[in-house]
């Protein structure tokens, strides 16, 4: 489990079915927020879901222990954190039933078509572009701000 981790990275217990998740604190870490769309969200049997802004996948990996969708698949546009979330995934044994692509959610037409998922979860950038003290890490800054997508682009 320990050779997953990265200089800098810690793990997580998500208090949930073993789960655990990958986090490097210099970077954007998950919040209350999070886990909250998590239990709030709702995914029957069989149905797929799709996470925009996925992170670290700690949405679509806190599913799993709570619904009987099909398949999750976690977006996210930052590459380096892309990889975090899918090594999240294997760590957890997830692998079939969790995806983490790296993509912008402005494609989603061209990564997935339509009609392809039943549920759509996403915990958005809080601050509107142009708003607020933007920090030096880039990471925390596109996770936080109106930086790569609107909440127009969204929605």
């Amino acid at each position: 489990m320990i050779s997953e981790l990265k200089p800098g990275e810690r793990l997580d217990d998500l208090e949930r079915n073993g789960l655990m998740l990958i986090q490097h604190p210099g970077r954007f870490c998950y919040g209350v927020d999070a886990v909250l769309l998590s239990w709030f969200a709702k995914a029957s049997e069989g149905e797929r879901v799709l996470d925009f802004c996925t992170g670290t996948g700690v949405v679509p990996i806190l599913m799993t222990a709570k619904t009987a969708a099909s398949h999750f698949t976690g977006l996210e546009i930052q590459e380096e954190v892309a990889k975090m979330a899918s090594r999240s995934v294997m760590l957890n044994h997830l692998g079939d039933k969790v995806s983490i692509i790296c993509g912008d959610l402005k494609n989603t037409k061209t990564l997935f078509g339509k009609g392809v998922f039943n549920v759509v979860t996403v915990n958005p950038p809080y601050m509107a572009g142009g708003s607020g003290l933007v920090g030096a890490d880039y990471s925390k800054a596109v996770s936080r701000h109106e930086i790569l997508c609107s909440l127009e682009d969204v929605i």
